[in-house]
């Protein structure tokens, strides 16, 4: 399947950069409220837009653990203040590690927005990972610092099912 982030209708790419905010915004709440060094929380500068079709696919834990790792990928996304519709064409690879399904999805729309989002491009970022319910947040930091919270559209039903939870690492290097 070729998929094109302009696939994305402006209306659902609004919708998605608000869901992006609000989810961002309580993260950010909840940081503040563990009383996390405010350098912790991301700062100014203008929002970019960061957006992609990522696959997300477990793999069986080799040491008889309950732990699930799933592998994170995206061959076409997008990081700039005008994302999806021009910007700078980049690939994700990462993993997270935690409890949780099988879990195997593919060309799946998340959205974000993060300060100077060009500024991560070549750095390896922390993330949290939370499936449930049909939705995907992928909590992206630099260090210790919130940048951004990728989501995904819902959808009635959803385009999968499970429950994941964990962290890991990953970057986004130029296309």
């Amino acid at each position: 399947m070729n998929l094109s982030l302009q696939d994305i209708a402006p209306d659902q790419v609004d919708a998605l950069k608000k869901q992006s905010q609000a989810a961002y915004d309580v993260e950010v709440k909840r940081l503040q409220d563990q009383n996390v060094h405010p350098k912790s929380l991301a700062g100014g500068g203008s929002r970019q837009g960061i957006c992609g079709y990522f696959r997300f696919e477990s793999s069986d834990s080799v040491d008889g653990s309950h732990a699930e790792t799933i592998q994170i990928t995206a061959l076409s996304a997008m990081i700039g203040p005008d994302a999806p519709q021009q910007g700078i064409r980049v690939r994700f690879s990462g993993q997270a590690t935690g409890t949780g399904t099988h879990l195997n999805t593919s060309d799946l729309y998340l959205l974000g927005m993060a300060p100077e989002a060009v500024n991560l491009i070549g750095v390896q970022l922390t993330l949290q990972l939370s499936i449930s319910a049909g939705s995907i947040k992928v909590y992206i930091f630099e260090g210790t610092r919130l940048q951004a919270v990728l989501v995904n559209p819902q959808q009635s039903p959803p385009d999968f099912d499970g429950e994941f939870s964990g962290s890991g690492v990953g970057t986004f290097t130029q296309a």
